[in-house]
Order: C-alpha cells, then sequence, then structure tokens
C-alpha cells in the first residue's frame, strides 16, 4: 500500500470506532496499520509479544512488559486506536524529557496514519496549550495534565480553557505514577506572606523539647504529637486556655510543623540547602524539584530551623489527589516493568486489571538471595570489597539506592577505595540517559537512586556477556517489592545474561522504621559473622518487614483517597458553581439566588420556628433587606415569612435591573463574584488542609477517620456556601441602596 492509502484505511477504521461499529477484527486492522507505519518511519518491526502488550491496553487493562521489551512502541497501538475515536487522547509520562523523546518519535508514526501529535509543556502559553490539546494524541507530564485540569476550574473566561475533557489516558509507568506519587496531591498555589514572630516564636520554643517527655514519634508513620505535658505547658507559658480552640489553629499548627521540621525533616535526605533556598528531594529520583516548595508551612518551619531567610508561605488555590485526577478519565490504561505486587491496589483503586506479558526471549538473570548483615558498617565493607572484585573482572556493576544521602555516602567509600565510578544524582534528564546507556560497559560502575521513568534501556557492551552480563546490587530493601524488582529488571533484557542481589543490614531504614525492637533482637542474638548470610529465617523476616511496610503504604494511599473523595464531592459543587457564573447570560439570577439564600438564613435567626410570633425580630430582618411593611399574624410560619420578605424584594430588584447598561453591568458582577467564591474556597482549602494533616490524631476517638473528616468537611463547606452567598447578598444590597440614593439625589 501507498502512504496515502495507509490513511485511507485509518479514516474508514474511524468511521466504524465513532459509530460504535467495529469488530474484533478492526483491532488487528489498527495494530497492522501501526506495526507497518513503525516500520516505515525508523526501521523497527514489532515482534508479537509487542503486539499482544498494544491490544491489551485497547481492551482496558495495564500491560506487565519486562525493561527492555519496547513498551514504548507497544502503546502506539492503543494511541491509534483511542485517537482514532476522535475525544483526544493524553499520552502521560514520567518527567518532561521522555515526553519531548516520545513524542518526536510518535510525531513520526502518526503522520503516517493522518493522526496530528502535540506535546504539553509547562511554559507553553495558554493558545499553545489549546493547540496541543486539540490535537488528537497528546504527551506530557501527569503534573502537567493535572495542573492543567485545576487551571481550567480558576478562569475567569470559558475560551481560556485548554484542555478539551478527559476522555482517555495512557499512562507509562503507571505503577510509579498511579501509586508511588499518589501520596503527593496536585496543587496551584500562591504566595502570601510568612509571620516571622510567629515562626521565630514556635522554632524556639520546640529547639529545647525532648522525646518521650514533650513529644512522641511514630517512625512507622512519620508522624510527631506533643505530650499532654508539652500542651499543658505550652498553654501555661502563653497563657492560652485551650491549644485546640479554632481561634489558636494557626499557632498550634505553626509549633505542629516546627516540630516536624526538628524531628522529622534532615538536611541532605529530605531537602538541599543551595544559595540560601531549601529545596525539595525527591527521594525517589535524588533530583531537587525545581519550582517546588513544602506545603502547609512546612518550608517556614525549615527556613527557621536552618536560620535562613523566611520565603512567602504557599495558599493553596486548587488541589486533587493523583488517584481522583486520574479515576476522571473515561478510559484509562498503561504500561510497566513491575505490576504483579500492585494489582490489587490497581484494581481497587482504578479498576484496572494487569495483563503480564511474556519477555520476547528468556529472561536468563540470576537473582542471588539477599545478603544479610547485622550492622550498615559490615554491609559497606564487604560491598566496596565485592564491586572491586567485580571491576578487576571487567563486570559491568549498577548499584540502586534507596535515597540520595545512600547514594553519597557509598560514593565517598568507593573513592576512598580508588575506585571510579558514575554518581546519578540530581542531574538533569538527558544527562542520565547517557549515564544509564553506558552502565554496560566493561568494569563500569554506576550507582543510583531509583530506576524507574529513567527511560533508557542498559545494553551490554562487547566482552560482557562473556562475564557474566551487567550485575546489579540494591543496597538496602525498599517500601515496596516492586520498586526493588525495578532495579532488577535492568539487567537480564532481551535475554541478556546477568546478575541482581540485595546487600541489607538490621540497621537499614526500613527496619527502623517498621520493626526496630525485632531487629534490636536480631543483631543481640546475631552468630554469623561480619560476612553476610542468606540465611532463611532472616530473609523470612525480612520479607514480613517489607510485606508490612508495603501494606502500611497502601493503607496511607487509601486513606488519601477516600478522604479527597470527600473532598471532591465538595470540590465538584464549587466548579460547578463557577461554570454557572462562568457560561450564564443571566448573572442577576445568579444574584437573586444568592440573596433569597441570605434571606432563609437570617429568616430562620430572626424568626425562629420554635418561638411565639410575637418574639420574632421582623424590625431588624426589614433593615437587613432595606424593606418596609413586613407583617405578622398568629398563623404565620417562617416559611411564609422569608416568602414575604421575597415578594417585598423582588419588584424593587427588577427595576434595578432594568436600569443597568447590562453588558457592563453583567460582566462587572461575574467577575466580582468569581473572586470571591475563589477566595472563599481557597480559605476552606487551607482548613480542610490542616483537619487532614492532624487526622491521623482522631484515631484515638475510636472512629472511623473519613467519617471523622467527612462530618468536619460537611461542617466547614456549610460555613463556605453561607459565607459566600451572605457577602453576595449585601453587596447587592448596598449597590441598589447606593443606586436608589443617587437616583433620589439627582431628583
Amino acid at each position: 500500500m501507498s502512504d496515502q492509502e495507509l490513511i485511507g484505511h485509518k479514516d474508514q477504521l474511524a468511521k466504524l470506532l465513532q459509530s460504535g461499529k467495529a469488530a474484533e477484527h478492526d483491532l488487528c486492522v489498527a495494530a497492522a496499520l501501526v506495526k507497518e507505519a513503525i516500520r516505515r518511519s525508523i526501521g523497527y518491526l514489532l515482534h508479537n509479544e509487542q503486539l499482544e502488550g498494544g491490544c491489551e491496553m485497547i481492551s482496558g487493562k495495564v500491560a506487565e512488559m519486562k525493561t527492555g521489551e519496547g513498551k514504548t512502541l507497544a502503546s502506539l497501538i492503543p494511541l491509534f486506536w483511542f485517537a482514532a475515536q476522535g475525544r483526544g487522547v493524553h499520552m502521560i509520562t514520567a518527567n518532561p524529557y521522555l515526553a519531548e523523546r516520545d513524542y518526536l518519535q510518535a510525531a513520526k508514526v502518526m503522520q503516517l496514519l493522518g493522526i496530528t501529535v502535540g506535546l504539553n509543556r509547562a511554559e507553553l502559553t495558554a493558545d499553545e496549550k489549546q493547540a496541543a490539546y486539540s490535537c488528537d494524541v497528546t504527551y506530557g507530564t501527569w503534573s502537567e495534565f493535572g495542573f492543567d485540569y485545576l487551571r481550567d476550574h480558576l478562569v475567569d473566561e470559558p475560551d481560556k480553557r485548554v484542555q478539551r475533557g478527559l476522555a482517555c489516558a495512557i499512562i507509562d509507568e503507571i505503577d510509579s505514577i498511579l501509586i508511588d506519587e499518589a501520596r503527593t496531591p496536585i496543587v496551584i498555589a500562591s504566595k502570601s506572606r510568612s509571620a516571622p514572630d510567629l515562626w521565630h516564636i514556635c522554632n524556639r520554643f520546640v529547639r529545647g523539647l525532648r522525646e518521650g517527655t514533650d513529644y512522641e514519634c511514630d517512625y512507622e508513620t512519620n508522624q510527631v504529637s506533643f505530650s499532654d505535658r508539652c500542651i499543658s505547658r505550652v498553654e501555661a507559658i502563653f497563657q492560652i486556655d485551650n491549644l485546640f480552640d479554632p481561634e489558636h489553629v494557626s499557632f498550634y499548627h505553626a509549633l505542629l510543623q516546627c516540630l516536624r521540621a526538628h524531628v522529622l525533616m534532615r538536611a541532605d535526605r529530605d531537602y538541599l540547602i543551595a544559595e540560601g533556598k531549601v529545596g525539595i528531594i525527591d527521594a525517589y529520583t535524588g533530583r531537587v524539584l525545581e519550582g517546588r516548595e513544602f506545603g502547609d508551612g512546612l518550608q517556614q518551619a525549615i527556613e527557621m530551623k536552618e536560620g535562613l531567610e523566611l520565603s512567602e508561605e504557599t495558599l493553596t488555590h486548587a488541589s486533587i489527589s493523583v488517584q481522583k485526577y486520574f479515576s476522571l478519565y473515561a478510559q484509562l490504561s498503561g504500561m510497566s516493568g513491575t505490576l504483579q505486587d500492585a494489582k490489587e491496589e490497581l484494581l481497587h483503586i482504578y479498576g484496572l486489571e494487569v495483563a503480564p506479558i511474556r519477555t520476547h526471549k528468556p529472561v536468563m538473570r540470576v537473582d542471588a538471595p539477599d545478603l544479610v548483615f547485622a550492622t550498615r558498617e559490615a554491609k559497606l565493607s564487604r560491598l566496596v570489597q565485592d564491586i572491586a572484585a567485580l571491576q578487576d573482572k571487567g563486570v559491568p556493576v549498577l548499584i540502586g539506592t534507596v535515597t540520595v544521602q545512600q547514594s553519597e555516602q557509598l560514593a565517598e567509600r568507593l573513592s576512598r577505595a580508588g575506585l571510579s565510578f558514575q554518581l546519578l544524582n540530581a542531574r538533569t534528564e538527558q544527562e542520565e540517559v547517557d549515564i544509564i546507556s553506558g552502565a554496560g560497559e566493561l568494569s563500569k560502575i554506576t550507582i543510583a537512586t531509583n530506576m524507574a521513568g529513567r527511560g533508557a534501556d542498559i545494553r551490554l557492551a562487547d566482552g560482557v556477556a562473556q562475564r557474566g552480563g551487567l550485575h546489579v546490587i540494591g543496597l538496602e530493601r525498599n517500601e515496596s517489592r516492586r520498586i526493588d524488582l525495578q532495579l532488577c529488571g535492568r539487567s537480564g533484557r532481551q535475554g541478556d545474561p546477568g546478575r541482581s542481589q540485595f546487600y541489607i543490614s538490621l540497621e537499614d531504614e526500613l527496619f527502623q522504621r517498621f520493626a526496630r525492637d525485632e531487629a534490636e533482637r536480631w543483631q543481640s542474638n546475631w552468630r554469623w559473622g561480619e560476612d553476610g548470610v542468606s540465611s532463611k529465617e532472616l530473609l523470612e523476616f525480612a520479607d514480613r518487614v517489607q510485606q508490612r511496610a508495603e501494606q502500611h503504604m497502601y493503607a496511607i494511599r487509601s486513606l488519601l483517597f477516600r478522604l479527597d473523595s470527600v473532598t471532591h464531592r465538595q470540590r465538584e459543587w464549587f466548579y460547578a458553581s463557577r461554570d454557572e457564573l462562568l457560561l450564564t447570560d443571566r448573572i442577576e439570577s445568579a444574584l437573586q439566588r444568592s440573596v433569597e439564600q441570605w434571606m432563609d438564613q437570617c429568616t430562620l435567626r430572626l424568626c425562629p420556628p420554635e418561638r411565639m410570633v410575637e418574639e420574632w425580630k421582623l424590625r431588624q430582618l426589614g433593615q437587613e433587606f432595606r424593606l418596609e411593611g413586613l407583617h405578622a399574624d398568629p398563623e404565620m410560619t417562617t416559611g411564609k415569612m422569608a416568602e414575604q420578605l421575597r415578594l417585598l424584594w423582588e419588584p424593587g430588584w427588577a427595576r434595578f435591573v432594568e436600569q443597568q447598561e447590562l453588558q457592563t453591568w453583567r460582566r462587572g458582577w461575574r467577575l466580582r463574584c468569581l473572586r470571591q467564591l475563589d477566595q472563599y474556597w481557597m480559605e476552606h482549602m487551607e482548613q480542610l488542609a490542616m483537619i487532614r494533616q492532624g487526622i491521623h490524631f482522631r484515631a484515638l476517638e475510636s472512629r472511623d477517620l473519613v467519617q471523622v473528616y467527612e462530618e468536619e468537611a460537611y461542617r466547614l463547606h456549610t460555613l463556605f456556601v453561607r459565607r459566600y452567598h451572605r457577602f453576595i447578598a449585601k453587596a447587592v444590597i448596598r449597590e441598589q441602596e447606593s443606586r436608589a440614593a443617587l437616583l433620589q439625589g439627582t431628583a
């Protein structure tokens, strides 16, 4: 077929898909078209396992394809299928480098099939983003898609929105994005001036506190809390009757964040100080997250702890959890190399089934049992010896660490031993790809923090296969076995030989957080010497602790998802209210509803049904709305009084609206209502964030935490809605009164 005939086939398929008449055979046609377009554009012939993975994604499953199996090209099959349906497809990646790299490749292939491809980048203007989203396929990072969703719901004109709906998403490294990133919400924020005196006082107070006496630290959940003794001391020093009263929420919040900064946050592990600024270290990649700050005042608490200039505080305008955002897509699928250990969570939270795809060639990698050591020092000593021996034999070694701090400590030891190495921390994505791509060369030693989403295969240089292939070493077990397997999967791609092994000690973070007492007992009864051991009982203990960590982290993600589901119902109310203001041609109807809402509230307060009619405050009610003539007979009800109030007000309101130059007046009020709604929503979000942050303390009440949060959130939302209607109603009545006074003065 000619290239034009390929496009003709695509057009026929698109008609069938858009009419809902596509059959199973048409899926084979789609796969064949993509396979041929890839062959013609980049000279690569898809193998059967790639076709199988692509077709499983079309069916709505996530494909488990091992590292080096060609997942990126396989994803072009579902991309084409869903793009042909005409609703737009979001191809979601872990970082901007991968998004641009894969976009350039996909554009070549899809051009042969008449499919348009766009790239969504953070630096694009609104017009450029609209152009990217108008394409059949749009590439970009998960965070940028989420930010655009939130920004679209904060615009003041409908035509400023950039997305055209959440129809379909295909996610690369889906477990890393939907699970590992799920603890951090997508947030749009602004800056507000910090209160330096407050942070200074709180920082000075927590500096002298002692664990066990003044505060408790739960290392498993990474939470801190003040003791009753300390709370009494705070109340006495600062002359506060009750620290937990709503009026003291900001003070308590700052105290708690300062305690977190001192006890839980460590320099060079959780954050980096450079040029007088605090930067967040991504524990998974080792990169400093550019343009990101700790939220909820933790940034200011760390700055005060480190003696730095206090930055402006971050105020949340909009946020959404990763789980909730991706659950909004009508169609969701994706791919990764390590999904079996995540399949229950993917099914429970997202309704996604995992489809394991066999490897194109048998896996020849040998996964050796872990070597267990009593102490970290013994582990590192043995590790350096083994790495030196492997380098002498010409075997390339990839060492995976859990944190940046571990990478740097190991690098220092290797330097002292006279070993040359590459350290993969806090580099640009392109530099990382270059380093990873060369990790399979003879005698090469590479140290990296987390290997997911790096976007490069490790190909063995000549002579390496004969030496046993790439040797992968894990310096410590991660909180999830799935992340360990991501590291192991870097060796043994496409039938290559290779080997993997983890070196773990009872002093590792995993054991100290989730099994400290048990680890100390093992240490006190240690009988295996300094060289490490692969004892069955020790390995079973390590497995139990890792499973405990996995269950704990899953519980946290599940709780966050349930909490954000509560928030999302309020978010939907907010978005619907904004859309009504944005899209209505008659803003006066919305204003009238606000006045009527405030009338109902005032009538209920001043003319309560439980009071006799003679006790009602009719004069005060009339003054509130600048109305005269309210009256009540003994049979009057509160509802009828509210109706009387509306009937008295409506004629004057109708005359007032008729006197306006409507186009200008409506636009002014629309912007005013949007600004006020956004302001109150932002304040509401801050209050919800404070409740979420302290929700684990409510476990002492022996109640379901989600139910507690739902009750608090409902109470705050009712207050938020009431405040908004009250503000608008009073502003409308003031404008009516000013207009009447102006007309009277003119007369």
